[in-house]
């Protein structure tokens, strides 16, 4: 039987402003769908150095033009964030308004009533996408649902957001969006260890799939400035001027192949599913490989 995100339990879980966001959707508008973890902070500073208008509609207010303004409540945490903090600092700024990318780690029943005009599928290995997973929510987490317990073994032994468990909603997830892109024309799939390894060929090919024309250069540059180093190094800089030395970090580590330094006989178990294997097959990730 195939595992599907429970629509009922992941319905509860948006917040006010994102179903408002939902609302205002339309035909002009990609949605890039994540499991937590998996890279949208990577491509969100790409597009938006290319001065592509990537919004996240958890933090900001969308308009039905095009514009997004950052909500009050969440401009603190979107300082962490390069290109956020950029433009929330400028304000009002020159922006290709559309096609318009939109963040999201909702599963597609949350889409169900909207217009929307293609998807992006963003993906990392299970493994490296789960950790990174729970590292936010151990770091940023507000809502009760939202936090996790003091190990990462103890999160994996619990039940998941919309399935059974944290490992079940990533193939969950993932067969989700896969079948409903099947509506669109305008469908990518993104990996995560692709966007490190060769991010200018797989960028501005799909961008000029999805009708944006871009030169390739410009894509070289706004990679450069989406750069671990450079992303992390803002940061750093924002985070010293905090009276919690020790905060937490957004931009962690962005490697590939990271869980090769965490996994242990005890948390290989909770990777072994075979519905997991197999979805992660499709994306070309391995998972009986330990190198």
């Amino acid at each position: 039987m195939t595992t599907l995100p429970d629509a009922r339990t992941a319905d509860a879980r948006v917040s006010d402003l994102y179903r408002r966001n939902v609302a205002q959707l339309g035909t002009d508008d990609i949605v890039i769908a994540s499991h937590g973890g998996s890279g949208q902070s990577l491509i969100g500073n790409i597009l938006a150095e290319l001065g592509l208008n990537y919004v996240d509609a958890y933090t900001e207010v969308l308009h039905p033009d095009g514009r997004a303004v950052v909500a009050d409540q969440h401009v603190s945490y979107r300082q962490h964030l390069a290109s956020q903090h950029d433009k929330d600092a400028a304000g009002e700024q020159e922006t290709r308004l559309w096609p318009r990318f939109v963040k999201t780690h909702h599963p597609p029943s949350v889409f169900a009533d909207a217009t929307i005009g293609g998807v992006w599928i963003l993906v990392r290995d299970p493994r490296d996408a789960i950790y990174a997973s729970y590292q936010w929510r151990a770091g940023f987490a507000e809502e009760e649902w939202d936090k996790v317990p003091g190990t990462f073994e103890e999160w994996l032994s619990g039940p998941g957001d919309f399935s059974p468990s944290p490992a079940d909603d990533w193939h969950a997830y993932y067969t989700a969006w896969a079948g409903h892109a099947r509506a669109y024309d305008r469908v990518e799939v993104l990996r995560f260890e692709d966007l490190k390894t060769r991010p200018t060929e797989i960028v501005a090919a799909a961008l000029r799939r999805a009708g944006v024309d871009i030169d390739d250069a410009a894509v070289a540059e706004a990679v450069e400035a989406s750069s671990f180093a450079r992303m992390r190094a803002h940061e750093e800089k924002v985070s010293a001027g905090s009276a919690a030395p020790a905060a937490p970090r957004v931009i962690r580590e962005g490697k590939t192949n990271g869980w090769k330094g965490w996994m242990t006989p005890e948390l290989a178990p909770f990777f072994a599913g075979e519905e997991l294997h197999t979805v992660a097959q499709k994306y070309g990730y391995d998972l009986r490989s330990a190198t």
